[in-house]
C-alpha cells in the first residue's frame, strides 16, 4: 500500500474507536472493530479467488451492513468495486459486467441464476459466516489504483463506465470532512443506491471520520414519511438527498425544525424548496459536481434571501468558464464549465475516443501537463461573483438526481424492428418531469394492432433501461417536425399538448367507486387518459414521490388511507382497490386467499403453500389455468408474524380443511401443492376421505415423500444439493431462447431478491450484529425451517383416491425413486407425468404452460 486510501483512513478509525457503532441497519448495529473483521473475511475470499490489484469486482447485494463489509473488503484486496443494482434490468447488468471485464462477482447464491451468462468467479457473501481468520489480511489498496467504476447513462445506447482512483476519492472525502463539515459525533443517513455515485459520501465519509452510518432500506428511501420518522428516531444529524427527495419529505407532513445539516444536490435546488428547508434544518448546503470529477466538486451554504449558487471548488479543484473556442468568459457572460484538479476521473472504461473528447488538455496550463473535464454545464458569474447554474449545452438531463442521456433511450427504442425513428424529450407535467418518447413506425398500424405494438416497444425499454429512464409515454407520430437545418425539432415536440394521450396498456375499466377515484387521480398526476385498472403505476411514468402524492390525494378525496409500502407489491388500481376493500370489511387474517375468481358452479382448485409459507409461487400457474375455475391459495399460519405456526403436516391439514370448507362446504375437492405443499394436500385428502368427503384430485407438484429420505444423509448432501439446484436453473435457462429466457430469469430473480433480504437479515442475526426483535423480517426463513422439519417428520398413510404426480425430467441425487416415494402409499391410482423441465422450473413461464395443461385436463374428467 502506498500513501493514503479509504481503507488506511478507515483502519485508523478502527484503532481510535474500535467499539463505536459504525453502521446501523434495521436494528443491526456493527462496531468499527466488527466491520473491519468482517471486511477482512471478504478480502480473504477475494485473495483465495486470486483477485489482484487493479482487478474489477462486481458487487450485487441488497442494502445491508454486509454490503458495506463487501465494499471495504474489495478495496482492501486492492481491487475496484463495480456497483450492480439488483433492481436494474438484467440486460443492463450483463452489459456492465461484460464491458468492465469484471472477473469476480460478490452476490448471494439465490441471485446466481440472475447471472446465468456470467463466466467469472461467483463469491457468495454468506461464506463469511464460515471463515475464521487467524491473522489480519494485508491492505493492498493503492492511491494510484482504481477505487471504483460506476456506470452512467451514455448517448450511444449503452451506459459508460467512469473510472475513479483512490487519490481522487480521498481528496474529495478529506475536503468534505472540512466543508460542509462532519465529525465523530455525527450520524449520517445513507439512503442512496450504491449505483448512484453520491452514495460514496454517505458510506465512506462517516467511516474515515469515526461517525455513524444509519442505513435506510430501499423501501424507506422511497417513502418521505418513513425517512422523516427514521431521521427523528435514529437522531440523524446529516442527510444528503436530491431536491426531489427533500420535497417528498416536506410533502409527507414535515413541519418542525430538526437539528440537521442538509446537503442537496443532483439537480438544481429551487428557491421555494430552499426556503422551506431553511425553516426546518440548521444548515442547508447546495452541492454540485459530475460523476467524472468524483461526486461533488463544489458546495455552498444556502443563506435565506441570497441567490442560490454553486459555491467555490473543493480542495485541489479548479473551475474555468469558457466560450465555444475555450476562451475565458467575462463575469455575467454564460459559458461552459471546465473542471480540473485532483478529482478528475482517469477516463471512460474502454472508450478512448470519448475520453479524449470529454477530458481535454487544460487550455490554461502553459506546461500542458494537466487535463480538464468538459462538463457540458452552462454557467456564469453573477454580479456578486458567485457561480450560477443555467442549464445544459446538450441533450443530457437530470431527473430526480439521475443523469440521463436522452440518446441512450432513443437508441434502445430504435432496436425494435417496427420503429423507423425515435425522438425523446422531457416534458414537465404537474411539476413533475416526464420522459416522452415520440416515434415514427415503419408501417402504419390499425387502431386494433397499435396498442400491442406500443406495449412491445415498452417491453424492450423495460428490459434494457433502469426504471428512471423508462418513458412515461410512447407516442406514435406520422412524421417529426424539423428545424430549418432538417434536424428533429425537439422544442416543438416538447410544446405539444399531450393531455388527450391515451394509455395503450390495460383495457380493463374501473368498476367500483374506489377504482374510478384512483383512475381519475392517476390520470391527473400522470397526464394521460384511458388508464385501465391493470396498468402498472411505475410503467406509466410514476415513481415513489408521485406515489406518495397519489395516495395522499386518494386519502383526501375518500378519507381512506393506503400505506405507501403497499405500492411495492400492489402497483395496479385493481390491486390497490382490493387492499381498500379488505381494510373496509375489517377482514381477519385468513390462510385462504382468492388468487383468481371464476365460475361459482365449478369446484375450485386449492393450492397449498410451499415451505416458505406464501403463495406467490402459484402466480403464473393461476394465470394459465382454465379461467372458468376459481383458484384459491392457502398461505401458512404465522406468515403475518403474529399467528401460531403449525408444527406438523397433520395440524396444517386439519386447519386448512376448515378454511376450504368455508367456501366449499362439500366435495368433490381439487387440492394440490408444490414440494412440501403437496404433502399437506395429500394429508388433507386423507382426512377429508376419512370424514366421508369426496376428493376428486390430489396434485403433487415436484413433491417427494420425505419419509423415505434419511435426514442425516440429506444434511451431508446439503451443499451438493445447492450446487445441483443452481445447475438445474442453468439447465432450464439454457433450454429457452429470446423473450422466454428473459421472462424465466426475471421470475427467478424476483423470488431471489425477496429471499436475499430475508437471508441477509438472518445472517446478520447469526453474526451477532442484530437485535433479537427481528423475527418478522425473516419470517419466511423461520417458516421454511419449521415446515422442512414437519415434512421430514411426516409419515403418510395409505390413500385410496386418485393422485396426480407432476415431476421434472431429472431429479436431485437424493431423490432417485421414479415414483418420488408414493408408489406404496397411493392405492387408488398414481398417475405420473414427466415434464420437460428441470427441478424448480415447472411453476415459471414458459414451463408452467405444460403444468397448467395437465392440471386442467385432469380436472375436466
Amino acid at each position: 500500500m502506498t500513501a493514503v486510501t479509504i481503507y488506511s483512513l478507515f483502519e485508523q478509525q478502527v484503532k481510535n474507536t474500535p467499539d463505536s457503532i459504525a453502521v446501523s441497519f434495521n436494528g443491526n448495529k456493527v462496531t468499527y472493530k466488527k466491520l473491519a473483521e468482517e471486511s477482512d473475511k471478504i478480502a480473504y475470499l477475494l485473495s483465495e479467488s486470486r483477485v489482484k490489484q487493479g482487478d474489477i469486482v462486481g458487487l450485487c447485494l441488497n442494502r445491508s451492513a454486509e454490503m458495506i463489509m463487501a465494499l471495504l473488503g474489495i478495496i482492501k484486496s486492492g481491487a475496484a468495486y463495480l456497483p450492480l443494482d439488483p433492481f436494474f434490468p438484467d440486460k443492463r447488468l450483463e452489459y456492465m459486467l461484460n464491458d468492465s471485464s469484471a472477473g469476480f462477482l460478490i452476490t448471494e447464491s439465490l441471485l446466481f441464476p440472475k447471472f446465468s451468462y456470467y463466466k467469472g468467479k461467483f463469491i457468495d457473501v454468506s461464506e463469511i459466516k464460515q471463515i475464521r481468520l487467524k491473522s489480519e489480511i494485508a491492505d493492498k489498496s493503492d492511491e494510484n489504483n482504481l477505487a471504483y467504476v460506476i456506470y452512467t447513462s451514455g448517448s450511444t445506447g449503452n451506459p459508460k463506465g467512469v473510472q475513479i482512483a483512490h487519490n481522487s476519492l480521498t481528496n474529495f472525502l478529506l475536503s468534505m470532512q472540512n466543508t460542509p463539515g462532519i465529525n465523530e459525533k455525527d450520524n449520517i443517513l445513507a439512503l442512496t443506491t450504491l449505483s448512484f455515485d453520491i452514495s460514496g459520501l454517505e458510506i465512506f465519509l462517516p467511516l474515515i471520520t469515526g461517525s455513524k452510518i444509519t442505513m435506510a432500506t430501499r423501501e424507506e428511501a422511497k417513502d418521505g414519511k418513513s425517512l422523516l420518522d427514521k431521521i427523528k428516531k435514529e437522531k440523524v444529524t446529516v442527510v444528503q438527498a436530491t431536491p426531489s427527495t427533500w420535497k417528498m419529505m416536506i410533502d409527507s407532513g414535515w413541519k418542525e425544525k430538526l437539528k440537521l445539516k442538509a446537503l442537496c444536490g443532483g439537480e438544481p435546488l429551487p428557491k421555494d424548496l430552499a426556503d422551506k428547508l431553511l425553516e426546518r434544518v440548521d444548515e442547508l448546503w447546495n452541492m454540485y459536481g459530475p460523476t467524472e470529477t468524483t461526486i461533488w466538486s463544489s458546495c455552498s451554504k444556502v443563506v435565506k434571501g441570497e441567490p442560490i449558487h454553486l459555491g467555490k471548488p473543493i480542495a485541489n479543484t479548479q473551475f474555468y468558464i469558457v466560450d465555444k473556442d475555450l476562451n475565458f468568459c467575462a463575469p455575467g457572460v454564460a459559458g461552459e464549465l471546465l473542471i480540473g484538479g485532483a478529482g478528475l476521473s482517469t477516463g471512460y472504461l474502454n472508450k478512448e475516443e470519448l475520453t479524449k473528447e470529454k477530458f481535454i488538455k487544460n487550455p490554461f496550463d502553459k506546461e500542458g501537463k494537466s487535463r480538464v473535464y468538459r462538463t457540458g454545464d452552462l454557467v456564469k458569474l453573477n454580479s456578486r461573483m458567485q457561480l450560477e447554474f443555467l442549464g445544459r449545452i446538450d441533450n443530457q438531463v437530470k431527473i430526480r438526481g439521475y443523469r440521463i442521456e436522452l440518446e441512450e433511450i432513443e437508441n434502445v427504442i430504435k432496436k425494435n424492428e417496427a420503429v423507423k425513428d425515435c425522438a425523446v424529450i422531457v416534458k414537465e407535467i404537474n411539476n413533475d418531469k416526464k420522459i416522452i418518447a415520440y416515434l415514427v413506425l415503419k408501417s402504419k398500424l390499425s387502431e386494433e394492432n397499435l396498442p400491442s405494438e406500443i406495449n412491445s416497444i415498452r417491453d424492450v425499454a423495460i428490459r434494457n433501461l433502469p426504471d428512471y429512464m423508462i418513458p412515461a409515454l410512447i407516442i406514435p407520430i406520422e412524421q417529426f417536425p424539423l428545424t430549418p437545418n432538417n434536424k428533429v425539432d425537439k422544442k416543438t415536440l416538447a410544446e405539444k399538448d399531450i393531455s388527450g394521450i391515451i394509455s395503450y396498456t390495460s383495457s380493463a375499466k374501473a368498476e367500483t367507486e374506489n377504482q374510478k377515484t384512483l383512475v381519475q387521480i392517476w390520470e391527473n398526476l400522470l397526464g394521460i387518459t384511458g388508464i385501465g385498472i391493470d396498468d402498472n403505476f411505475f410503467e406509466l411514468g410514476g415513481h415513489s414521490i408521485l406515489a406518495a402524492q397519489m395516495l395522499a390525494n386518494f386519502e383526501k378525496a375518500t378519507g381512506k388511507k393506503i400505506p405507501l409500502a403497499e405500492m411495492f407489491t400492489s402497483q395496479t388500481i385493481r390491486q390497490l382497490s382490493a387492499i381498500i376493500e379488505a381494510e373496509k370489511s375489517k377482514m381477519k387474517w385468513s390462510p385462504l386467499v382468492e388468487i383468481r375468481k371464476g365460475d361459482v358452479a365449478l369446484p375450485p382448485l386449492f393450492l397449498i403453500h410451499g415451505a416458505e409459507g406464501n403463495i406467490f409461487l402459484y402466480r403464473d400457474l393461476a394465470k394459465r389455468l382454465n379461467s372458468n375455475r376459481t383458484v384459491y391459495g392457502i398461505q401458512a399460519r404465522g406468515l403475518n408474524g403474529e399467528d401460531h405456526i403449525h408444527q406438523s403436516i397433520e395440524e396444517m391439514a386439519a386447519d386448512y380443511i376448515k378454511a376450504i370448507k368455508s367456501v366449499q362446504s362439500k366435495g368433490p375437492y381439487h387440492i394440490g401443492g408444490y414440494c412440501m405443499g403437496g404433502s399437506v394436500a395429500y394429508e388433507m385428502a386423507l382426512q377429508l376421505s376419512k370424514n366421508g368427503d369426496e376428493v376428486a384430485n390430489v396434485f403433487l407438484l415436484e413433491t417427494y415423500n420425505a419419509c423415505l429420505l434419511e435426514s442425516e444423509e440429506l444434511k451431508k448432501n446439503r451443499i451438493k444439493e445447492k450446487i445441483e439446484n443452481i445447475k438445474f436453473h442453468f439447465v432450464n435457462v439454457n433450454s429457452l431462447s429470446g423473450k422466454e429466457k428473459i421472462a424465466f430469469i426475471q421470475s427467478k430473480a424476483e423470488t431471489a431478491l425477496k429471499r436475499t433480504s430475508a437471508r441477509i437479515s438472518k445472517l446478520s442475526s447469526s453474526l451477532g450484529l442484530a437485535d433479537n426483535n427481528e423475527s418478522k423480517k425473516h419470517i419466511t426463513l423461520t417458516l421454511r425451517e419449521i415446515n422442512d422439519n414437519a415434512q421430514m417428520r411426516y409419515s403418510p398413510g395409505n390413500y385410496k383416491g386418485k393422485v396426480v404426480l407432476l415431476k421434472p425430467k431429472v431429479s436431485f441425487a437424493t431423490e432417485s425413486d421414479p415414483k418420488f416415494g408414493w408408489g406404496d402409499f397411493v392405492e387408488g391410482g398414481l398417475k405420473i407425468y414427466n415434464l420437460d423441465v428441470a427441478p424448480r422450473g415447472m411453476l415459471s413461464e414458459p414451463f408452467v404452460k405444460q403444468t397448467s395443461g395437465i392440471i386442467d385436463s385432469e380436472m375436466s374428467f
